[in-house]
């Protein structure tokens, strides 16, 4: 079983900066925190960046300002805060990820040599998936427990 630790207040952050921004296009950034055994903790992410490229049914995420945020995070934690997944939107859409998600996801993967987070936001629901490298499986992430300050996934691996 692998875990992810997501709290409520991201959650909550996320979808007002959805409907903040709300533009129609898709929107993005990176899910950041700590690699634990079998557990993922996220802590903090990133917004989209004047760099990013958004249309109603794409999101490319530019690595030019999120990179620095991350590597500035990396270092206050003391290198130990990492690059745990992504994050974006189906603006109109369903949080059920598409082709296009999956290859790109798996790309990630690949590159990191590390499992992987990806969230998808609609304006109804959310989608959790936990991306591995060996076995090259995407798994969606069921809920285990939530409480006022956190929800808890899992997934059997």
């Amino acid at each position: 079983m692998s875990e992810v630790l997501l709290p409520i207040v991201i959650i909550d952050e996320i979808y007002q900066q959805i409907r903040k921004r709300r533009s129609g296009n898709e929107q993005g950034g990176i899910l950041l925190g700590y690699r634990k055994e079998n557990a993922l903790q996220i802590t903090n992410y990133t917004l989209p960046q004047k760099w990013d490229y958004a249309s109603p049914v794409l999101f490319n995420r530019s690595t030019r300002g999120h990179k620095k945020l991350a590597h500035d995070e990396w270092r206050r934690s003391g290198r130990i805060v990492d690059w745990l997944g992504e994050w974006h939107t189906h603006p109109g859409g369903v949080a059920i990820p598409s082709i296009t998600d999956r290859q790109s996801w798996f790309r990630l993967v690949r590159h990191t040599k590390n499992p992987m987070i990806f969230l998808i936001f609609s304006d109804q629901d959310m989608y959790a998936g936990l991306q591995q490298l060996v076995p090259a499986i995407l798994k969606q992430l069921k809920l285990v427990e939530r409480n006022e300050d956190a929800i808890l996934f899992g997934a059997e691996i």
